[in-house]
């Protein structure tokens, strides 16, 4: 199978291996276990990684080999058979996929309600345009009445309304065309509508959390200082982690180089000191992890939040022209009668 699995996929079959692996069942096992009820795109995947571990593969190995799973995921679980920590990590990759695909189900409303609303509101203004205003043009004919200066007004102002209601209409629909392609190839994803400061808060979580596994493994600080540098490559904090790394192998403590390489804020630079100082670092590191996806989680709801009430805003502006293009002439009408 050549195609990644799906966020949902992910977390459930993440979630199965950490059960699994809580109650003492081996890899090659729990897959046997899983092949019974995997879906068809799913099943080929996971035969190809038994394959793989029935060879002698590591497990990070097999399921890199089957091409159904990201970097960031293979990563993790190499840090976890370093770190002897796998129920860990399959916990920690079912919670971050799970996340994942909430928080694309929240991209996906937020991109398909204004597709369809633009949709509706150019169906009628075109349906407007060519039953409905042919029908004021044939009323004048027939009255063959000078209009006074109230109505003619009121038609001008409906005729603007309605070039206004036009290309606002036209610019939604294209828009909407623009914003379904871009949700359909996978292009609108998390990594597209984060801001530098959530997208640090999302790499300082990932940081801390391997981090917390391989120290609560024993794992020898410089180590886990590499390791975290491949998870973290081409990331915000990628050339911060490289000059932590630097100053960890030039003998400076891990606190004291996080600090001066301004990876946490003054706060969370405190927490970590504290921690190590209490000798539970990877308790500290815990934190950090929990309190970074917070933020990042709370940013990213803000901005769909202001996102979707920037396109009702626009929306209501759209109905609002195209009520006007159709009751000023209405009103020109009226006026022009009862003159």
């Amino acid at each position: 199978m050549k195609n990644l699995l799906t966020d949902e996929q992910m977390s459930t079959l993440f979630y199965q291996m950490a059960l699994m692996a809580r109650a003492g069942i081996g890899d090659e096992e729990a897959l046997l276990l899983l092949l019974e009820d995997a879906e068809n795109g799913v099943q080929t995947g996971l035969e190809n990684v038994r394959s793989g571990l029935a060879q002698g593969q590591a497990l990070s190995q097999a399921l890199g080999a089957s091409g159904c799973f990201p970097p960031y995921a293979l990563q993790m679980l190499r840090i976890g058979e370093l770190a002897g920590r796998q129920e860990e990590v399959f916990a920690a990759l079912a919670n971050f996929y799970s996340r994942a695909h909430t928080l694309k189900q929240s991209i996906r409303q937020a991109v398909v309600y204004p597709v369809v609303m633009a949709v509706l509101i150019a169906v009628v203004f075109f349906v407007l345009v060519g039953r409905v205003m042919p029908v004021f043009s044939g009323v004048f004919d027939q009255l063959g009445l000078t209009l006074p200066p109230v109505a003619a007004t009121l038609l001008g102002l409906g005729g603007v309304s309605q070039y206004l209601a036009g290309g606002l209409a036209g610019l939604l629909l294209l828009l909407a065309i623009i914003l379904l392609g871009l949700y359909r190839s996978g292009k609108v994803r998390e990594e597209s509508l984060v801001r530098e400061k959530s997208a640090e808060c999302v790499a300082r979580s990932r940081f801390s959390s391997s981090m917390a596994l391989m120290l609560a493994s024993g794992l020898p600080i410089d180590e886990a200082m590499e390791q975290a540098q491949t998870l973290l490559a081409g990331t915000v904090l990628s050339e911060p982690i490289d000059r932590c790394t630097q100053k960890v192998r030039e003998g400076q403590s891990f606190p004291q180089a996080a600090a001066s390489c301004q990876i946490y804020s003054a706060l969370e630079t405190g927490l970590l000191k504290a921690g190590f100082r209490a000798g539970m670092g990877e308790r500290a590191m815990e934190e950090l992890a929990r309190r970074n996806q917070e933020q990042a989680e709370e940013q990213l709801n803000r901005f769909l939040s202001r996102f979707q009430f920037g396109l009702v805003l626009v929306l209501c502006a759209a109905v609002g022209l195209v009520l006007l293009s159709v009751m000023l002439p209405l009103i020109g009408v009226l006026a022009a009668i009862g003159g």
